[in-house]
């Protein structure tokens, strides 16, 4: 049984659906990553005499600061999307689309190590010559993976989403 919907939100959700990055989650990651970069910034220094300690507490330092990096720039990018999921298959914030008769296998991975989250990606195994698996971190999603999943279930087999944000 069809839902009557009037001609405009039809148009709108036959469109394909943009997944942004959350900007609160980008923040509280930037927050994060500058107090662990102040932090093993300062053990590193206090540790100077020590060559085992300070290159540890140097490594974890870059660790940290790339990982600050990461999220600043994630923050000027808000305005484009992640990944735009639609009827044609899923394009990637690089340009890259998989349609959905090229995807063997559509994962959202989502592992964490007693509590704490570790890595968040989407990774799709594809039948093409280049790329066999594309993969994209998604850590700060603005959406989760059941979401993720069921927009794909939805546009893969041609079923027009109900409600869009």
């Amino acid at each position: 049984m069809e839902i009557y919907r009037n001609p405009q939100t039809k148009k709108k959700a036959e469109q394909p659906h943009a997944v942004y990055n959350s900007r609160l989650k980008l923040i509280a990651g930037a927050v994060i990553w500058a107090l662990a970069l102040a932090f093993f910034g300062a053990l590193t220094y206090r540790s100077l005499g020590e060559t085992g300690a300070m290159a540890f507490f140097g490594f974890v330092t870059l660790a940290a600061g790339w990982m600050f990096f990461n999220c600043v720039k994630g923050l000027g990018s808000l305005d484009k999307p992640a990944l735009l999921i639609g009827r044609d298959g899923i394009r990637f914030n690089d340009g890259v689309l998989i349609a959905w008769d090229e995807m063997k296998e559509n994962l959202y991975v989502d592992q964490s190590y007693m509590g704490i989250p570790i890595l968040k990606m989407v990774q799709i195994k594809t039948t093409l010559a280049k790329p066999k698996v594309k993969k994209q971190r998604v850590s700060a999603l603005a959406i989760d993976s059941d979401e993720y999943l069921a927009l794909c279930d939805n546009y893969s087999q041609g079923v027009i989403p109900a409600t869009t944000r």
